[in-house]
């Protein structure tokens, strides 16, 4: 009987599970600390811009600091940082954190780039999260949906779950 040739494997593609992964060095799963350390740098990258605002419109007034923030600096704040993870991401895999801790964001289901409707979901779903009227309590919310990134086996966070994607080490 003639053996038939080897073709392609058919059927579903199975999703990566952290035993897929090495413990450390390239492709590893990203560590909590580096990926806190990357956030920390992306918000300072994005709230240099709204902290220099916020400086100019401090006012002085019977020898007391006065402060006037804008209407329009939350909502800009918000756009410049979906926007920056946005281009970032879909662009280069990483933003100015990631590439400074040696991270990179990959497709959950295939390891390649973000699409660009990824990178977007992905960038969105965090920032929103300021837009939601919770007064005091919306820096707390923003940081809490990027902390859901420690647990798991794949330390797959809101935005990664909404983006398809997962962040690994690149050294």
């Amino acid at each position: 009987m003639p053996q038939s040739e080897p073709g392609p494997v058919s059927g579903p593609r199975r999703l990566p599970k952290a035993e897929d992964f090495p413990r450390s060095g390239p492709y590893s799963l990203a560590a909590p600390g580096p990926r806190f350390g990357a956030r920390a740098i992306d918000l300072a990258v994005v709230g240099l811009p709204a902290a220099i605002v916020i400086a100019v419109t401090l006012d002085q007034v019977n020898g007391q600091l006065r402060l006037d923030i804008p209407a329009w600096l939350t909502p800009a704040a918000v756009a410049l940082g979906v926007l920056y993870e946005f281009v970032s991401v879909a662009w280069r895999s990483r933003t100015l954190g990631k590439w400074l801790l040696g991270l990179r964001v990959v497709r959950y289901t295939d390891g390649q780039r973000p699409t660009p409707p990824q990178a977007f979901l992905r960038a969105l779903v965090p920032w929103s999260v300021l837009a939601l009227p919770l007064g005091p309590f919306s820096i707390a919310a923003f940081l809490g949906v990027y902390g859901t990134g420690i647990g798991g086996d794949l330390h797959r966070g809101i935005p990664d779950h909404a983006g398809g994607t997962l962040v690994i080490s690149t050294r």
